[in-house]
């Protein structure tokens, strides 16, 4: 492994790195491995600082002097304009793109509905609710996995946590799905409008449900932030904005974590024994699907302070690039990273970021999934397997599956 201490600018590295990004690779790793190896900490051409390793991700993800700001959106984009002005005014100010103490009080306002006891308490729900859409998903040899279950399930959960209407959900799921573009950085232009677009549609949705909600409250989350007291209560456009927010993440890491798992365990039928013989594997075997293959693969962070790091001087308004992808693959924190190991112990990832940016819906995305995997590889069904060509969702930053059809067999 390279030693080196300081950023290095390296053409051909660059190069790479760079062509990753634009081109939306089926299988990043080997390029990832050979970032992390000839280039650790690299300064690109576009002026960020790349990191790949473990070590360098996690400290920079924690750093006081790095935050969050609107290049995780696309917002830094000039060519967008007054447009991106006005979704970044409007609808930009969660908890993804701010910090301390503002990032503190948006958390603050919604964190009691992700505490681990909350999300345990919800797991007989959760599986009732895994439960009915895997019958159905047996019914249909052939039916995508990802449409059928590792989708509706994650919203439909997130949707009751929220208290949004059962007959609204599919309309606005399929915007949101398209909104995860304004995270690409190799999505063009018009995607990007696209994306904006439907973020002002749902945003104006969310809007008027809140607006219901305070007027005839339930037992939900919706309910508490528009209800909330005077002086605790978020305004409009922060509570429009963190139901959004909540909505969206509240269900792409599951389902890309979920067809991420399968699809590793139908090339690795050894492990997939493992599972089946094993189910106490399953918790660990989660976070092991978590560093495998991860439902994100990059995460950013503007630095806010002139501060030195890894080498470099860097200056506010640079961006920091984790590599969360390679990182988790780093040979340092996992022997035989590039191998899927269902018994590994405890394993390390950064799958859920770190700091004070550590995902609020983890402990939600690790009962789905570990409820899910139980069941798919327990007694009742004995055989899970591919029954069609998997297609990956474009983009490299979020990491799933547009299309995984499978063939379930129940016992």
């Amino acid at each position: 492994m390279t030693t080196q201490a300081g950023p290095v600018s390296d053409p051909a590295v660059d190069e790479l790195y760079l062509g990753m990004i634009a081109s939306r690779l089926d299988d990043p790793y080997p390029g990832y491995r050979r970032l992390r190896e000839e280039a650790p900490i690299l300064r690109a051409s576009d002026g960020s600082l790349v990191l790949s390793r473990f070590a360098e991700c996690d400290a920079a993800l924690r750093h006081r002097a790095f935050g969050k700001g609107d290049e995780q959106l696309g917002f830094g984009r000039p060519e967008l304009g007054e447009e991106a002005r006005r979704a970044r005014d409007r609808f930009g100010r969660t908890m993804l793109v701010t910090n301390p103490p503002e990032h503190t009080r948006l958390r603050r306002a919604v964190s009691s509905a992700f505490t681990n006891r909350h999300v345990e308490e919800l797991r007989p729900v959760i599986a009732r609710r895994a439960d009915a859409l895997l019958a159905e998903l047996a019914e249909r040899p052939g039916a995508d996995f990802v449409e059928d279950l590792a989708l509706p399930l994650p919203v439909t959960v997130i949707s009751d946590l929220l208290g949004v209407p059962e007959d609204t959900r599919p309309e606005f799921t399929a915007k949101i799905r398209r909104m995860f573009a304004l995270m690409e950085p190799s999505e063009g232009e018009e995607g990007f409008r696209r994306a904006m677009a439907d973020r002002e549609e749902v945003g104006e949705y969310f809007g008027v449900l809140l607006d219901a909600k305070a007027a005839r409250p339930a037992d939900d989350l919706l309910s508490r932030l528009a209800t909330a007291p005077e002086d605790e209560r978020l305004s409009r456009d922060e509570m429009i904005s963190t139901a959004l927010l909540l909505f969206a993440a509240g269900f792409i890491t599951t389902t890309n974590l979920l067809g991420n798992a399968v699809h590793a365990l139908f090339a690795r039928p050894d492990q997939e024994a493992m599972l089946r013989a094993d189910p106490a594997l399953i918790p660990s075997a989660v976070e092991e699907f978590l560093r495998f293959d991860s439902p994100v693969q990059i995460d950013l962070r503007s630095v806010l302070e002139e501060t030195e790091f890894a080498g470099a001087r860097l200056r506010p308004g640079e961006v920091v690039v984790t590599v969360i992808g390679a990182a988790n693959h780093d040979p340092e924190v996992a022997e035989r990273p590039d191998a899927l190991n269902v018994r590994r112990e405890a394993p390390i990832h950064l799958s859920f970021a770190s700091g004070v940016h550590f995902c609020l819906g983890a402990h939600l995305a690790r009962v789905e999934a570990q409820v899910v995997l139980a069941r798919l590889y327990g007694a009742e069904y004995p055989a899970l397997e591919p029954a069609g060509d998997a297609v990956r969702a474009p983009g490299l930053g979020l990491r799933g599956f547009a299309r995984l059809p499978v063939a379930l067999s129940r016992a």
